[in-house]
């Protein structure tokens, strides 16, 4: 999701008729494309879906107005509509869930009664929740990667605040590009949780190779002296240099090889060649 905040025009008006709602299960999220008309622009839609979803607040219909609330962050990131989105799943007693949309408002350019909105609903979720859960900081090199808490997606990205749960709970960072790490966090309310900080390895694919040179020769690889006449490694996907040493039947030469990714076959054979 895209860091945006446009004008903050949030509900706050509305919060309080939302206090004594029960909690059922929401129903499925229609596909958001589906809610915005045609040549509407996305965000147009979304703002247009989110004030639907204030008036069924009002209706009390709140399992409704989460659906428009999360119909229009799919379309567009409306700093408001995050937080409709946290405050229904508060009021609908969801807290855990609520928790990473309230945070999340708390980066938007709010004023200082919004603010304090928006914190005490955030408290609100703490108070609820600390018998059996702790906030704990998640931070990721480079920055901007998806959050899965026991294998559960976060709806933003680092870094983030999470509620992990007391006992042993994982953590896996995740950005393209990058191998995806996992953290255990290990805690209870005597022992807190300590912050997560990760810093991700790229993602280079690789593949098994096999080179064959010629009989005597050395076998070097991008430079680096590898083996003698057959070689068995790996090397990541892409174009590389294989050079054969001199031999007393041949000269030295070169061949540049094109690595393939599994389950292609990669092997190279220059042990016929003669120079």
């Amino acid at each position: 999701m895209r860091r945006m905040f446009p004008k903050f025009a949030v509900m706050f008006a509305m919060v309080a008729a939302c206090a004594a709602a029960v909690a059922p299960a929401v129903p499925a999220l229609a596909d958001a494309a589906d809610a915005a008309k045609a040549d509407e622009p996305a965000d147009r839609a979304a703002e247009r879906l989110n004030e639907e979803g204030k008036k069924l607040v009002v209706s009390g219909k709140y399992e409704e107005a989460l659906e428009k609330f999360r119909a229009a962050l799919k379309l567009f990131p409306l700093s408001n509509a995050i937080f409709n989105v946290g405050s229904m799943l508060y009021t609908l007693k969801q807290y855990e869930e609520s928790f990473p949309y309230l945070d999340y408002t708390l980066r938007a350019p709010l004023d200082p009664r919004q603010r304090e909105i928006v914190l005490q609903y955030r408290e609100n979720v703490i108070t609820q929740l600390k018998g059996t859960h702790a906030v704990i900081q998640v931070e990721s090199s480079p920055p901007g990667a998806q959050v899965a808490l026991n294998n559960k997606a976060l709806p933003f990205e680092t870094p983030m605040k999470v509620l992990v749960p007391f006992g042993a709970a994982d953590i896996t960072v995740s950005l393209p590009g990058f191998k995806a790490t996992t953290k255990v966090v290990t805690s209870s309310r005597a022992d807190p949780p300590k912050d997560v900080r990760v810093r991700l390895e790229r993602d280079d694919p690789d593949a098994a190779v096999t080179v064959f040179c010629p009989p005597g020769a050395d076998v070097f690889i991008d430079g680096q002296m590898v083996g003698v006449e057959q070689v068995r490694t790996r090397l990541l996907v892409g174009t590389h240099m294989v050079r054969c040493g001199k031999t007393a039947k041949n000269k030295a030469f070169e061949r540049e090889i094109q690595v393939r990714p599994a389950p292609q076959a990669n092997a190279f054979e220059f042990s016929t060649v003669k120079q």
